[in-house]
């Protein structure tokens, strides 16, 4: 009875030790296509006024990628401009960017990247979560990513995003100040015309980035007309 109560003190005490690892130091974990999945390096940056967290297993690596860089929830898919992206052992990139192939639905294109907080320690860091669904560029393959966790990261500059995951960021942003300057810009106004082309160059060049599922964008660029008043 004295060993049986021994042992299970043993075993509590190392359950504790873990818990208060993984609560106490920074990581980047995930259940990878149903798999546990560790970073064995992470980092953070500040990009284009939006967060890159970046972990790497020096096998797979992951990046998250969102619009702003305050707390948060942060959509993934569809018309989205935040991005989670997923290289792999063989150089292959998932992206939330991507869009599944007609044949291949069995899983849709969504998630959440989820920023709880952000510390503003030296270096900062940030703390939070996310679960995503990433296609490659055909759409014929994908990765799921779930119960995901990304804690205390450090954000400490320098990362460079996965092929263009960023510039669906960069124009969303260009499309932003181009529509303020035309909503300031009334039709009696001799800039008007070159506000307007202004405002339907970034819409266009956003669609051609970060693509248009649902047609809203191209709407829009319809609706502008020839931007003459």
């Amino acid at each position: 009875m004295k060993k049986t109560t021994l042992i299970l003190i043993a075993l509590v005490t190392v359950f504790s030790c873990a818990d208060e690892l993984r609560f106490n130091s920074p990581a980047i974990e995930a259940n990878y296509n149903g798999s546990p999945w560790k970073a064995a390096s992470y980092a953070a940056d500040i990009d284009f006024g939006g967060f890159l967290v970046q972990g790497t297993n020096n096998i797979e690596t992951i990046q998250l990628i969102t619009q702003d860089d305050t707390a948060g929830i942060y959509n993934l898919g569809g018309d989205n401009p935040n991005v989670a992206i997923v290289k792999d052992a063989s150089g292959i990139v998932y992206s939330t960017a991507n869009e599944p192939d007609p044949s291949f639905s069995l899983y849709p294109v969504e998630g959440q990247i989820i920023v709880q907080s952000i510390n503003d320690t030296n270096p900062k860091t940030m703390t939070g979560t996310f679960w995503f669904y990433a296609f490659s560029n055909d759409g014929l393959q994908t990765v799921n990513l779930n119960e995901g966790v990304f804690y205390k990261v450090p954000i400490v500059g320098g990362l460079v995003a996965i092929g263009n995951g960023s510039g669906c960021l960069q124009v969303t942003q260009q499309v932003n100040i181009a529509l303020a300057a035309f909503n300031a810009t009334d039709t009696t106004m001799p800039n008007y015309t070159d506000a307007c082309n202004a405002y339907k160059t970034a819409l266009v060049s956003k669609i051609d980035i970060c693509g248009d599922p649902d047609g809203s964008q191209q709407l829009i660029v319809d609706g502008l007309g020839t931007c003459i008043p």
